[in-house]
């Protein structure tokens, strides 16, 4: 493939309100967009989000790491793709693998696997301050459609997370999926303590229950949970995902950011050989933007299997998100476009 021209923006999204996780609040994402161009005019698209909490490279390096392949991709030739750097890394990744499935006449889901499904379901974000707001929340999402709903948790006391998740469950009812992520923010002990407590509450799973290095602990509260522990936040310790696969320290579910996996070829990759090992696997973003959140969405669809919720329904955060675009859920899913690339709306 001949990169005929390559071209780097800023961009920045401001959060309607501050979305507070274990990790710390955030108020805006700044990230980059790359495009590429190949010598028949066609235009691939890609995004570098980094976040150092999500596991990713600063944004300095980021930058410097997006020039210098930019720059090396300017007598016309492809680069190899950096590597130690994987939010620019997943940019390049991206805007290169639109190229090549419009090149193939194939959408970005297909080009990844031939038996890709049309849809992906979305989980509903909750970011309610408040126990009263999160209920209010919960039922406009569940009124809307959707079916799985994500609290997070951690980062204040447990009393008041209880109450926050009595409110989400009573305002979806039983039918609804109810998830947890604490973003590695529970002790061992902490972790037990509040999972044994709402044991008889059928959450569907609890994401990333304690911090992302501490994979023993992660093994133990996984063997003893009554619900499903899945991995997120560890996955980007270097060697950590071929642990987390195998006993003892094995999970049930793996939480794919493309964005810190280092883009959609590498999250792929680690889906099917879950897969082999029995263990399940969805995609969510790291707060990306919609170009990243397309071809995360294309992932998604391509995953071995569709069981559970992706988190890709995120753009409602964002003061600036475009109004109209093909990766905004309808009814908790999103309809995948059959045009050739990730049909990215730029």
């Amino acid at each position: 493939m001949r990169i005929m021209e390559a071209t780097l923006e800023r961009s920045r999204l401001e959060l309607l309100q501050p979305l507070k996780t274990a990790g710390g609040t955030y108020v805006a994402r700044e990230g980059f967009l790359v495009r590429l161009v190949d010598a028949s005019g066609r235009v691939g698209w890609g995004e570098a989000m980094p976040l150092v909490e999500f596991g990713t490279e600063s944004p300095e390096a980021c930058e410097r790491v997006l020039r210098a392949w930019l720059a090396a991709s300017g007598d016309g030739t492809d680069p190899a793709l950096p590597e130690g750097h994987p939010a620019a890394r997943h940019a390049l990744e991206q805007a290169r693998v639109d190229l090549l499935s419009q090149h193939e006449g194939l959408p970005l889901s297909r080009w990844l696997s031939p038996e890709a499904r049309e849809e992906v379901q979305v989980n509903a974000l909750l970011g309610g301050a408040t126990p009263e707001a999160l209920a209010r929340e919960a039922g406009h999402a569940r009124d809307s459609g959707y079916e799985t709903f994500k609290l997070k948790v951690a980062g204040r006391p447990w009393e008041e997370d209880t109450r926050r998740l009595e409110a989400v469950q009573d305002a979806v009812g039983p039918t609804g999926r109810v998830r947890i992520d604490a973003n590695g923010g529970w002790t061992e002990a902490e972790a037990t303590r509040a999972l044994d407590a709402w044991a008889d509450r059928g959450l569907e799973l609890c994401e990333q229950p304690v911090a992302a290095e501490a994979l023993e602990a992660l093994a133990r509260v996984s063997a003893r949970a009554p619900c499903p522990i899945a991995a997120d936040e560890a996955l980007a310790v270097p060697g950590a995902a071929e642990r987390l696969l195998s006993p003892p320290v094995g999970v049930r579910v793996l939480v794919l950011k493309p964005m810190v996996l280092g883009g959609l070829l590498p999250a792929l990759a680690l889906a099917r050989e879950a897969a082999r090992r029995g263990v399940a696997a969805y995609v969510t973003s790291a707060l990306d933007g919609v170009v990243a959140r397309a071809g995360a969405a294309h992932l998604a669809a391509a995953l071995p299997s569709g069981r559970h919720a992706s988190g890709l329904g995120v753009g409602h955060l964002f003061r600036d998100e475009p109004p109209e675009h093909p990766f905004r859920p309808v009814r908790g899913r999103i309809v995948l476009p059959r045009t050739p690339g990730q049909g990215v709306p730029r």
